[in-house]
C-alpha cells in the first residue's frame, strides 16, 4: 500500500430479499443454496492494487452485511471511487451502494453483462441512474488499468476502452472497443487477502473453505436461451492454474472449489494435462463443474474423477428433440445419455439443468422432458423458467408474440416460483402446474429417494435435504401467478 495513494472500495452488494446473489460474467441473478466469493471484483481488487492504489475489498453478500455496513465502510475508507458488479434481477438494490457513494462524492463504477452486451439497454440504464458515473462494457478486471490511470490525471475518459462514462453535462459517451480482451494469465491472482476468510462461501455440495476458479473464459456455442455465450474461448496455462489451486489450498485452507469455467471440457488434451498435473501434485481438492454433454467421453471422466471430481453439471434443457432442436443447442438427447451413463459407471454425480417454457413447449414436450429425466437418472434436477434476456435469440420470439409479460428486469429470476412468459400453448398457470409435476415425477419417486442416500454421510443427506426440501417449498409458491 502505497501512502498518500488513490484508495478504491469494491463492493460486492448485500444480498437481496435474503437470497444470495452471483454477480460474475456467467451468472448474473439471485441464487438459492450458494454463496460463491465475488471472484472477478477480487480481480479487479488486484488489479487496481497492482497499479499502485490502496483498496479495501467488502463482500457485504459473502458475509451478509447491510446497506448501513456498506455505509459505515465509505464513511471510514473515504475512497476515491467505487466499483461493482451486479445481477440482473438486482440492479436497483444493488445500486443503492453506487447512490450511497456518489452521494459521498465517490466516483462510481458498474459491471452488468447482459445491459454490457445490449448498447440500447445500456443507454436505457445510464439515463435511469444518473449517479452512476462509468459502465464496464466488457469483463471490468480486464479494462479497469486504464480507468483508474485516468483518474489519477483527471483528464477524463476518452482514453479508457470499452467503457460508457459520463459526462460533464450529465450526459454518456461509449469509447472505442478494446482490440482483444486481456489474456487471462495476464491478471494477477485474486486478492483473497482482502477477504477475512473462505470461510463463508459453499455451495449444496461443497462445504467451507470453497472458492470458485476460471481454467479459461468463453463459449463459443449459440444456445438460443443463453445471456452469456458466442463469446471466443480463451484459455489459461493448466501449470498457473494449478499453481494457483496449490496457492490457494496453502495460503487460503482450500478444501473445495467449482470450475467456474463456461465449457470447462472443450479441449480435451488441455483438460487431460490439467488433470494428470493436479493428480501430479497430490491437490487432494474436491471440485464441481458445469460443462456441454458432448465434450466428454469415458477417460476424460475417469481422470476428472480421479483428480477430485465430484459432481458435473449438463445442460438437459428438454427431453423433446423438437424443443430441444429449437434451442440451437447443438446437443442431442443420445449425446446427453451417453454423459449421463459414463457418470454413473465413473461414479461422478450427474446435475441436470433443464428450463419449462422453452419456444414450442407444450404438455406433451413437458412429459417428454420427465420421461427423458428418469431415463438417465441424474441425482438431482433443476427446472428453471425460461427467462428471455435481452441479450439471447428468444427475447425476439417472445416479444414478437406478446408472450413476455413485464419489462421489470427484477422478475428475471430463473429460480422464480411463477414464469414471466407464456409459449403458444402454455399459460403461467399451465407452466407454474407443469413444473410442479416435473419435480414430483422426477424427484419425489421413492426409489429416486432411497438412491440419493449417501449411507456412509449424514451430514451430506441433511444438509441435502434441508436444500431439496427449500426448493420445494419454493415451486409450492407457484400458485400465485400472472
Amino acid at each position: 500500500m502505497v501512502e498518500g495513494s488513490m484508495k478504491l472500495l469494491v463492493v460486492n452488494p448485500p444480498r437481496v430479499q435474503g437470497y444470495p446473489v452471483v454477480r460474475e460474467e456467467r451468472f448474473e441473478h439471485k441464487d438459492i443454496g450458494s454463496v460463491y466469493p465475488p471472484l472477478s471484483l477480487l480481480y479487479c481488487a488486484a488489479v487496481a492494487e497492482r497499479a499502485g492504489w490502496q483498496v479495501r475489498m467488502l463482500d457485504a453478500n459473502g458475509l451478509d452485511l447491510s446497506l448501513g455496513e456498506v455505509e459505515r465502510a465509505l464513511d471510514e475508507f473515504r475512497p476515491d471511487a467505487c466499483v461493482i458488479r451486479m445481477g440482473f434481477d438486482t440492479q436497483e438494490p444493488d445500486l443503492e451502494v453506487l447512490k450511497a457513494a456518489r452521494e459521498r462524492g465517490v466516483f462510481t463504477m458498474a459491471r452488468l453483462k447482459i445491459v454490457g452486451d445490449t448498447p440500447w439497454l445500456r443507454d436505457e440504464f445510464m439515463k435511469q441512474h444518473p449517479f452512476v458515473d462509468l459502465f464496464f462494457n466488457d469483463e471490468p478486471e480486464c479494462l479497469l488499468e486504464p480507468v483508474l490511470k485516468a483518474l489519477e490525471s483527471g483528464k477524463g475518459m476518452d482514453q479508457a476502452p470499452a467503457v460508457t462514462h459520463r459526462l460533464a453535462d450529465g450526459g454518456f459517451a461509449t469509447t472505442a472497443e478494446p482490440p482483444r480482451l486481456m489474456d487471462p494469465d495476464e491478471l494477477p491472482y485474486p486478492a483473497y487477502h482482502l477477504l477475512p476468510s473462505l470461510k463463508p462461501y459453499h455451495t449444496g455440495v461443497m462445504d467451507s473453505p470453497f472458492t470458485v476458479v476460471q481454467s479459461s473464459r468463453g463459449c463459443p456455442f449459440t444456445c438460443s436461451f443463453c445471456a452469456f455465450g458466442k463469446l471466443p474461448f480463451r484459455k489459461r496455462d493448466v501449470v498457473k492454474v494449478v499453481d494457483e489451486l496449490e496457492w490457494l489450498k496453502r495460503e487460503h485452507g482450500l478444501r473445495h472449489f467449482l470450475f467456474f469455467d463456461d465449457v470447462l471440457t472443450l479441449d480435451q488434451k488441455r483438460i487431460e494435462k490439467m488433470m494428470n498435473l493436479m493428480i501430479e501434485r497430490g491437490l487432494n481438492l474436491s471440485w464441481v463443474c458445469c460443462t456441454r454433454a458432448n465434450t466428454v467421453n469415458k477417460p476424460m471422466l475417469q481422470l476428472m474423477k480421479r483428480a477430485g471430481c465430484r459432481e458435473i453439471a449438463f445442460g438437459i434443457e428438454s427431453g423433446s428433440d423438437e424443443v430441444l432442436e429449437g434451442t440451437t443447442k447443438g446437443v442431442t438427447k443420445d449425446d446427453i445419455r451417453q454423459a449421463a451413463r459414463w457418470c454413473h459407471e465413473v461414479g461422478i454425480l450427474f446435475y441436470g439443468l433443464a428450463i419449462i417454457g422453452l419456444p414450442g413447449e407444450t404438455e406433451k414436450s413437458v412429459e417428454d422432458t420427465i420421461a427423458f429425466i428418469n431415463e438417465i437418472e441424474p441425482f438431482y434436477t433443476q427446472f428453471g423458467f425460461c427467462v428471455p434476456f435481452p441479450n439471447t435469440d428468444t427475447w425476439n420470439w417472445y416479444t414478437d408474440r406478446g408472450f413476455l409479460k413485464t419489462r421489470d428486469w427484477a422478475e428475471f429470476f430463473p429460480l422464480a416460483d411463477r414464469p414471466i412468459i407464456r409459449t403458444e400453448a402454455l399459460d403461467g398457470e399451465a407452466l407454474v402446474r407443469l413444473r410442479r409435476r416435473m419435480y414430483l415425477k422426477t424427484m419425489m419417486r421413492p426409489g429416486k429417494l432411497l438412491r440419493a442416500v449417501r449411507w456412509d454421510d449424514w451430514r451430506w443427506n441433511l444438509r441435502k435435504a434441508g436444500s431439496f426440501l427449500g426448493r420445494l417449498a419454493l415451486v409450492a409458491k407457484g400458485d400465485a401467478v400472472r
